[in-house]
C-alpha cells in the first residue's frame, strides 16, 4: 500500500520517529490507522465530500485534521505506556 501525505504531515510524523516515539514510519502509521478504525467504528458517519470533481481528494482533505489527531494521541498513548522501550538509532 502507498499512502501519499501532505508534506508537512509526513515531515511531523518522520520528526515523532525520530524523537523516539515509534520504531518507524510504518510503526506509526499502523498505530494511526488502528486509531481511525476504532473512531469509524463508534462514529460510523461518512465524513462529507467538498470536492464535487474528485470525491477521494475532498474526503482525505475532510479527514486531514482527524488524521493529525489520531497520529496526535497515538504518540502521546505511546509517551504514556511505560512499558515499551524503544531505541531508534
Amino acid at each position: 500500500m502507498t499512502i501519499h501525505l501532505p508534506k508537512e504531515l509526513e515531515s511531523s510524523i518522520e520528526a515523532v520517529v525520530h524523537g523516539g516515539h515509534f520504531a518507524s514510519v510504518d510503526d506509526a502509521m499502523a498505530e494511526a490507522a488502528r486509531l481511525l478504525l476504532h473512531e469509524l467504528k463508534h462514529h460510523p458517519e461518512p465524513p462529507a465530500v467538498q470536492d464535487d470533481h474528485d470525491p477521494v481528494i475532498g474526503s482525505m482533505r475532510d479527514d486531514a485534521d482527524l488524521m493529525d489527531e489520531i497520529v496526535a494521541d497515538a504518540y502521546r498513548r505511546r509517551r504514556e505506556d511505560k512499558g515499551r522501550g524503544i531505541v531508534v538509532e
